[in-house]
């Protein structure tokens, strides 16, 4: 009766895990207006038109970044007897602009950290054996930035960036003290190329984002902003109504001179596997793009966001996929 109470137990656990992969079966892209305390809404197909080609772009900008950081790390550390792991990216960027009386703008891009893994072995004084794993985390990543308004190119003397490094090292032995030895070799000595490597990595980065949005042009020879907010938008609000969409097209180098402007680069709808648990829902959203823009002219906020409906696909377990169990559902 043991045997038989601890075989349904089992079987029943098992049951109960379960992963699913989103497929999506319809959606859209919706973009939100608001000034004056009226708003406007318009949205394009999920995946398609000018506010899906936005989305892609605000997705790819950690990526962008995170290829620069582990070209740059992994230079570094392989160079000094070490080999490369793993970098990842994590955090959702957020960038600034603020124009000063020069005639420059000051650009600054936070809420994005780095991490990344690498291993070392060999033989201390010919006798003892060792391997090793580092992890070293760059937090709080802060980059500052100042350009001219014209181009919107950023000079590479102009480039600060801050953060919190620290880093630890793993071994399969007990000998702690030889680490200080070993974390000199890897740490130490590359520190200075692996910083100046991110600073160039997260410029490019900060650089991308300001050109795509603000100042590239595509072959309509529209900006970011202008696809963002096309020219025939206006919005109606309690007693009047404001074109905003030609306001932008006509004044964007104003703006860009003389406006505050916040803009927060987010992932969308969040389309991965969602590993162990009951079925997910089936509407998922997520914000891609929140930009607030202050100036003497005019003041709004824009929100581009990912409103998709899925179903789920079932799988036992994609981390092992010869694993067999019940479909939950």
């Amino acid at each position: 009766m043991r045997k038989i109470l601890f075989l349904a137990a089992a079987l029943a656990a098992g049951a109960a895990h379960a992963d699913f992969i989103p497929r999506v079966v319809s959606g859209q892209n919706v973009a939100t207006v608001s000034l004056n305390g009226g708003s406007l809404s318009y949205s394009q197909p999920w995946g398609n038109g000018t506010l899906g080609a936005l989305i892609i772009e605000a997705q790819n900008v950690p990526r962008q970044i995170e290829n620069g950081l582990n070209a740059a790390a992994a230079n570094a550390i392989n160079g000094h007897g070490a080999t490369f792991g793993r970098g990842t990216v994590t955090g959702t960027p957020t960038l600034t602009l603020r124009p000063d009386a020069s005639g420059v703008v000051f650009a600054t891009m936070t809420g994005l950290s780095y991490r990344v893994t690498s291993s070392f072995s060999g033989t201390k004084w010919g006798v003892i054996n060792y391997s090793c794993i580092n992890t070293t985390d760059y937090k709080n990543i802060a980059v500052t930035a100042q350009y001219g308004t014209a181009d919107g190119v950023i000079p590479p003397t102009k480039v600060g960036i801050t953060g919190d490094l620290s880093t630890s090292t793993d071994c399969d032995s007990n000998l702690s003290w030889i680490l200080p030895v070993l974390g000199d070799i890897l740490i130490n000595k590359a520190e200075g190329k692996v910083d100046a490597g991110i600073a160039s990595a997260v410029q490019n980065g900060l650089g991308n984002v300001t050109q795509n949005f603000f100042f590239k042009r595509d072959q309509n020879w529209l900006v970011g902003l202008n696809r963002l907010i096309p020219a025939d938008k206006v919005v109606t609000y309690p007693g009047g109504s404001f074109p905003i969409g030609q306001y932008i097209a006509n004044n964007l180098p104003y703006l860009i001179a003389n406006s505050q402007i916040t803009l927060k680069l987010g992932s969308g709808a969040n389309l991965n596997a969602v590993l162990g648990t009951n079925e997910p829902p089936y509407d998922l959203s997520g914000d891609a793009i929140t930009l607030t823009l202050t100036s003497p002219g005019v003041n709004f906020t824009a929100n581009l966001s990912e409103q998709v409906h899925v179903y789920w696909l079932w799988q036992c377990s994609i981390a092992n996929p010869s694993r067999k169990c019940q479909d939950p559902r």
